[in-house]
């Protein structure tokens, strides 16, 4: 799932909002991405259990640097509590075993370990997470290296999978059987002309790698946070809350306060900004803008929608499916799959700019992409990263819904929270 190019326009809205001259609906942007300030994960772990994953993963591969030890510890534990989460519970009891886990462990380790520098330790986590299932299904880890060596020469492009951390637990035990009886390169496993999926088999696929089991539709809420630094050097916070089936509230924070609230549901569009009662926007005046009502990616499938598969291409190295998107009004883009992995990894939009998407984290159960970049036909290139995503936080309808008068108790609140001043009293502005 991805919020969709709506976020890199949104700066044309800010600045009208303010009631300043520049457009900056084309204004290339820059993001940050907070870690510090917010974990990327949805299911913000307890220390205790990230310090254990932690432990485990420094004790397993001193050489790895302490960033990519804490982000492959939360994303760990994010896709063990989407698919395991009964281990989760378990995870610091006296009886729990590495081992049960040692495997998607140092699948995570490996995924964060970018560049060539890395390539050395890289390999070493390959072997260890052979060695790992071997010992799990009680065969001997001494074949480890055999295996490992064997795949690199028969299977060069499952070889880059293992050591970049790409090939999953089930993927990976084929991959040692049909290596022990010498196909680790047959067409099963490398396919070198890939079927020719119908757009149903697509989004058959689409949904089936994108979630555990039915998450999509368990997930009835979510909350977004992501950062923004403009041309001009502010930075900018972004918030979006979505609840099911259209409703959604964006907030823009610059300079630690709140400057713009657009927000909608049902159809209906309303936007705030400080000193100003709430006003109703028009669907026209929306634009692209309306679509943040999508409540999830419209290839899971969506009433009213249509789709149909076109040509495929292959943009740089990437294989990849294009599925035209029509929306119920008859707007529409070409959403780009990758073959393998069957994430969306890009869009084409009929005005010729384009998104790519990266950086794929399971939250709740669901594949979230943290990094968006466009371009615009003009060529000029904007990039969001998300610091944050959390899943079912608590909303209710009311919050959606657009204030009465001129209420400005959200500004006001907002003020005496970044002041520590007193509690404004009942009915003040």
């Amino acid at each position: 799932m991805r919020i969709t190019a709506a976020f890199l326009v949104l700066l044309a809205t800010f600045w009208s909002a303010l009631g300043r001259a520049a457009d900056a609906g084309g204004t290339a942007v820059t993001v940050s991405l907070d870690t510090a300030a917010a974990p990327a994960a949805a299911a913000n772990p307890p220390d205790a259990r990230l310090a254990r994953v932690s432990a485990w993963i420094t004790e397993r591969a001193p050489a790895c640097p302490p960033d990519a030890v804490v982000a492959a510890a939360q994303q760990f534990l994010e896709e063990l509590q989407g698919r395991h989460p009964e281990q989760l519970d378990r995870l610091l009891g006296a009886d729990f075993s590495i081992r049960e886990v040692e495997p998607a462990l140092l699948r995570q380790v490996a995924a964060q370990l970018k560049g060539p520098q890395w390539a050395g330790l890289r390999e070493q986590l390959a072997r260890r997470r052979i060695e790992a299932m071997l010992a799990a299904s009680g065969e001997s880890p001494a074949e480890a290296d055999m295996l490992v060596a064997k795949i690199k020469e028969t299977a060069d492009y499952q070889y880059r999978r293992l050591v970049e951390g790409r090939i999953e637990d089930d993927d990976l035990a084929s991959l040692l059987k049909g290596t022990r009886q010498g196909n680790a390169a047959s067409p099963a496993l490398v396919p070198e002309k890939p079927k020719a999926l119908t757009a149903a088999e697509v989004m058959s696929e689409f949904a089936r790698h994108n979630q555990v089991g039915s998450a999509a539709d368990r997930l009835r809420a979510y909350m977004i946070e992501g950062r923004l630094r403009t041309a001009a050097g502010e930075d900018q916070r972004l918030l979006l809350f979505k609840m099911r089936p259209d409703r959604f509230r964006l907030v823009v924070q610059a300079g630690g306060s709140t400057r713009l609230i657009l927000a909608g549901a049902g159809g209906r569009f309303w936007q705030q900004v400080p000193g100003h009662a709430a006003q109703a926007v028009n669907r026209e005046a929306m634009g692209v803008r309306r679509y943040l009502g999508e409540y999830v990616d419209p290839l899971f499938g969506a009433d009213g929608y249509t789709y149909e598969k076109v040509a495929d291409g292959s943009p740089g190295n990437e294989r990849i499916h294009r599925i035209a998107v029509r929306r119920p009004d008859g707007s529409g883009y070409v959403a780009l799959v990758d073959r393998e992995t069957f994430h969306e990894v890009g869009r084409e939009e009929p005005d010729g700019s384009s998104e790519r998407y990266s950086d794929f984290r399971n939250v709740g159960g669901v594949t979230f992409a943290f990094r968006e970049e466009q371009v615009d036909r003009e060529g000029r290139r904007g990039v969001l990263e998300l610091t944050r995503v959390t899943p079912n936080p608590g909303l209710v309808g009311a919050f959606f819904e657009p204030p009465i008068s001129d209420d400005q108790a959200y500004f006001v609140f907002e003020r005496l929270a970044a002041s520590g001043g007193p509690a404004p009293q009942p009915g003040a502005r």
